[in-house]
């Protein structure tokens, strides 16, 4: 049976798109071994879903379109920037994500409740939004950190008008959504 690869996403606007572009241009300056998001694949996660049966599509797709139908579009803002886990040691470099009506958490939910029925299991750690710009591959500098912490990044507003439903093909240079 064939597998893809595949996971739930927002899309985020070109302008969102071209803010983090310059963002990472100026932290490029600090030529620290990081992996950055290719601007054209940043995007929301609302759940990873991996290696999944083709023939499942079908389901997961009427699963979300029945999640989508409880939700009125709806927008976010494109904020602060953050790191997971922490800044000791940071894996992931992350633009956050604020929601004042609680959209995303509620339509995150919802997917996982739609999911579940069809045998995914939920999530096991809370959901937190953000859109990753970069993936960090040894120790940088306190002078990164700094800098990271101090950049300026003049947020953006997103409008949620749909929820994709996104394959992902891993390939030497990068993925391909």
């Amino acid at each position: 049976m064939k597998k893809i690869r595949s996971f739930i996403v927002i899309e985020i606007s070109e302008s969102v798109r071209e803010k983090i572009a310059d963002l990472q241009e100026e932290l490029k300056e600090h030529k620290e071994r990081i992996s950055w998001t290719k601007p054209h694949n940043i995007h929301l996660t609302l759940k990873f879903l991996g290696d999944i049966e083709e023939s499942k599509t079908k389901s997961i797709g009427e699963s979300l379109r029945a999640a989508a139908k409880e939700f009125q579009p709806f927008n976010f803002w494109v904020k602060e920037l953050g790191v997971f886990p922490n800044f000791r040691r940071p894996r992931v470099l992350w633009v956050g994500i604020n929601n004042p009506g609680n959209e995303l958490n509620n339509i995150h939910c919802k997917i996982e409740q739609q999911l579940n029925q069809l045998g995914f299991p939920e999530e096991k750690t809370r959901f937190n939004p953000h859109l990753t710009i970069g993936r960090v591959k040894s120790q940088v500098s306190d002078q990164f950190i700094e800098r990271f912490k101090t950049a300026k990044f003049d947020g953006d507003e997103v409008e949620v008008e749909e929820i994709i439903f996104m394959e992902s093909k891993l390939h030497p240079k990068g993925a391909i959504y």
